[in-house]
């Protein structure tokens, strides 16, 4: 009798945790909503600079203490991943060269949360082996559009919710981020945001389209192949 009372009393215990544990993500992306939508709603006009003296703030980078500086590459980058962690909706990233692990984190982040995330990189990525901010999407789910025209996909831009725009003149990578002299603009004002939604759209159709031709076209020559086999069979 005491066991069964145990067993019932144990299973209560349990189911308590979980509906808490629940309450509790709830409440948290309930707080990251309303955190993200008041971000939105006020005014953005953000500009990181970054330069060769960026490489002094990278030893802290695991440190939550500033270094004091008025451009401090990982402050601007540790606004940057809040600013990806805000997104609620969907995230579109168009970048020329990506392999910044916190920034690659922030946007599987997002991806696990069910953000819609699209990505358009520079089929350079996809030559780049030895990217694990690129086999990290793939593991995750996540596929990037490879660009895969004659001329650089060269944008460097990320929107958030369709209504934060962040683009510069940087990629997304730590040599730039602790190196370079860059620029990034960060703003929610709509004049700006919207030709930015707009293009992003434009390419990724156009993506879309190039991969339909090409594997309409591949479909096509092994219809003939197989065609031309039987011909050779029967002759």
């Amino acid at each position: 009798m005491w066991m069964k009372a145990i067993v019932i009393t144990s299973g209560i215990l349990i189911s308590e945790a979980i509906w808490q544990m629940y309450n509790a993500y709830k409440r948290s992306r309930r707080k990251a909503v309303s955190d993200g939508k008041a971000r939105h709603k006020r005014k953005i006009f953000e500009v990181m600079f970054f330069s060769k003296e960026s490489a002094r703030c990278r030893p802290h980078i695991d440190l939550n203490a500033p270094c004091g500086r008025k451009d401090c590459a990982v402050e601007h980058l540790r606004k940057l991943v809040q600013y990806l962690d805000s997104a609620t909706e969907t995230l579109d990233v168009c970048m020329y060269f990506f392999t910044c692990p916190l920034l690659a984190t922030a946007i599987v982040r997002a991806h696990k949360r069910g953000v819609l995330v699209r990505m358009v990189v520079d089929e350079s990525m996809a030559r780049n082996g030895d990217s694990q901010a690129t086999k990290r999407f793939y593991h995750n789910g996540i596929k990037p559009k490879m660009k895969q025209l004659d001329t650089l996909m060269h944008h460097k831009f990320a929107i958030i919710d369709k209504a934060l725009l962040i683009t510069g003149s940087v990629n997304w990578t730590m040599s730039a981020f602790f190196g370079n002299f860059e620029s990034l603009f960060v703003t929610n004002e709509q004049a700006a945001v919207m030709p930015f939604v707009n293009e992003f759209e434009r390419i990724w159709t156009m993506l879309d389209s190039i991969n339909a031709e090409q594997s309409n076209a591949v479909t096509n020559t092994n219809i003939n192949s197989n065609s031309n086999t039987g011909k050779d069979t029967l002759t």
